[in-house]
């Protein structure tokens, strides 16, 4: 009688181990993924504030630079738009559902003030789609006109065929092509290379 006892209770023990296991497993999984999205989710701004920071120093100082991202999403450069864009899914997010939200300027004009404003802008986009949810980071580079002599300036994006290109890798290349001036307006061609 005492033997089958300890069956017993050595058989319950392990039922309820097993039972705490399922139960605490499932939501477990879901803490950490979401962990991991909200890694991804700060990775991708930091990327696109060091990329902004990164094509800024080569249209002034010319060169080329490498950058990769880790995260798995699609990565757009647009020349007509003047924007990079990219795009991925996530359980998690640090941006409002709507439309695109500026992320570190509030000024969104076409044309910004020369030593008060930044050339470039960076936007955020999410859209819930059941779990998941989609996310958009947006560069986009915009005049800035100097108030004293009435110069614009411009960072112009460019791909080695000057059409769209998307990629999944990540990878880019950025470099100055060259910098043409006519009557009032100067712009510095950036060249991406995915």
């Amino acid at each position: 009688m005492k033997g089958q006892q300890q069956i017993v209770s050595v058989v319950i023990i392990i039922g309820l181990i097993i039972g705490a296991t399922a139960t605490v497993l499932p939501w477990a999984n879901t803490m950490i993924q979401k962990k991991k999205d909200m890694k991804s989710l700060d990775d991708v701004y930091y990327f696109f504030q060091n990329m902004d920071e990164t094509i800024r120093t080569i249209a002034k100082n010319g060169g080329e630079e490498s950058l990769s991202l880790e995260t798995p999403g699609i990565l757009t450069i647009s020349p007509d738009d003047n924007t990079i864009t990219f795009n991925f899914e996530s359980k998690v997010s640090n941006i409002a559902e709507g439309d695109w939200i500026p992320l570190n300027t509030p000024n969104l004009n076409e044309t910004g003030t020369l030593g008060l404003d930044t050339s470039s802008v960076i936007f955020g986009k999410a859209e819930k789609q059941g779990n998941i949810i989609k996310i958009w980071y947006k560069l986009w580079y915009r005049e800035l006109k100097d108030r004293s002599t009435g110069q614009l300036y411009k960072i112009s994006l460019n791909t080695t065929n000057g059409k769209q290109k998307s990629t999944t890798t990540g990878y880019i290349r950025i470099q100055r092509t060259g910098t043409t001036t006519s009557e009032d307006l100067t712009i510095t061609e950036i060249n991406i290379i995915i």
